[in-house]
């Protein structure tokens, strides 16, 4: 067959492959785009040898590349890849293929390379810039280990019933029997896994159902399907908890272009990579304390005081360079876990005038000058 016969079938195959998909038939659209791969590959290797037949030998190539990855098949996408790039490809094209590469990379790091995740066991990596080969900036990894770990701890909360914890520790019954081990970072991913264990048969079903219960809800948030993912978390204190920690996990676009999980669900691995960076998530307006609310307005400064008795959420003050100060509510379910890490630091607050205070909707620390 010829290279344009070959492009032909391998991309009706995969328009086939994506139809069979839609419609449930998984098995038939995995086998679908294995041969559309399989047809890619073979017109991209006929032209490997003419490097200056450009641009439609590197087009090839990372079509074959983007086959492969979707095979998993990610030795073969890296060297298609490598591939394309020595030859002559546009400018343009040349950075798609590094970004395609990039993602290879990265479904590498989500690859658990010969380690079996129970179904109470979840692994977190990242990607970017200020990740490197067994190396990554402490704040940037730890920061979000740690934000994980209280969004699972939410999660279970939320699963048992409990109404919104605003202040105080985890409940000894669940620290106890709820418990979040961590392994080594490893080197050739910079991942880590979270296994959830304890000592009641029943709670290790529920840890199983806890995990899977969060990476769906970050899969909805993912894909911006915000209608399915409130109906998931009705509480408007665990939603606006869970809108708030999610946005402190999630990629800032630069330093780390993506965050990634994997776990064992019913035998089956489950990934969902977080890439939508910090920047471009629309601020969700939390639930209303008040009728009386003005146009929305966003400042900037240090967070000085704190005041979280109100059993409905609190209230800060943020003083700006000048010395002007803000009133600022916090809704309920933000107080602890999102307001109370940014004490003394300059943040920005997006929120709605009520009376003469804000309604916070949204906080974030300020990035340094």
């Amino acid at each position: 067959m010829t290279i344009n016969e070959l492009h032909k079938q391998a991309m009706n195959q995969a328009e086939l492959a994506f139809i069979a998909k839609l419609k449930g038939e998984l098995a038939q659209s995995k086998e679908l785009t294995r041969q559309a791969f399989e047809n890619e590959r073979k017109a991209a290797e006929l032209l490997t040898r003419e490097i200056e037949d450009e641009p439609t030998r590197a087009v090839l190539h990372r079509s074959a590349a983007s086959l492969a990855l979707d095979c998993g098949e990610y030795r073969e996408a890296e060297r298609l890849i490598a591939g394309a790039l020595f030859g002559n490809p546009p400018n343009e094209i040349a950075e798609e293929l590094r970004d395609l590469l990039e993602q290879v990379h990265f479904q590498r790091h989500l690859e658990l390379r010969g380690i079996s995740l129970s179904s109470n066991e979840v692994q977190m990596s990242i990607a970017g810039e200020d990740v490197g080969f067994g190396m990554a900036n402490s704040d940037e990894f730890l920061k979000r280990v740690s934000n994980t770990e209280t969004l699972i701890y939410r999660t279970a909360e939320r699963k048992m019933g409990r109404p919104f914890r605003e202040r105080g520790r985890i409940s000894k019954s669940i620290s106890k029997e709820f418990q979040l081990f961590l392994s080594v970072p490893r080197a050739a991913s910079f991942a880590v896994s979270m296994k959830i264990g304890g000592t009641i048969d029943q709670l290790s079903l529920f840890s199983s159902d806890v995990i899977e219960e969060l990476l769906s809800c970050f899969d909805l948030f993912n894909n911006k399907k915000e209608d399915d993912l409130r109906k998931k978390i009705i509480d408007d204190a665990y939603y606006a908890n869970f809108m708030g920690l999610v946005k402190q996990i999630a990629p800032d676009g630069k330093r780390v272009k993506v965050v990634g999980f994997t776990a064992a669900i019913e035998g089956t691995e489950k990934k969902v990579a977080l890439t939508l960076p910090q920047m471009k998530m629309p601020v969700a307006e939390t639930p209303s304390i008040s009728e009386d609310k003005g146009k929305r307005v966003k400042v900037k400064g240090q967070l000085r005081y704190a005041d979280s008795t109100s059993s409905k959420g609190g209230e800060i003050k943020l003083i700006e360079d000048d010395g002007t100060k803000h009133d600022i509510i916090v809704p309920s379910g933000m107080m602890s876990d999102i307001v109370k890490p940014l004490w003394e630091d300059i943040v920005i607050v997006t929120g709605a005038r009520v009376k003469k205070k804000i309604l916070l909707e949204d906080i974030s620390k300020a990035e340094e000058e």
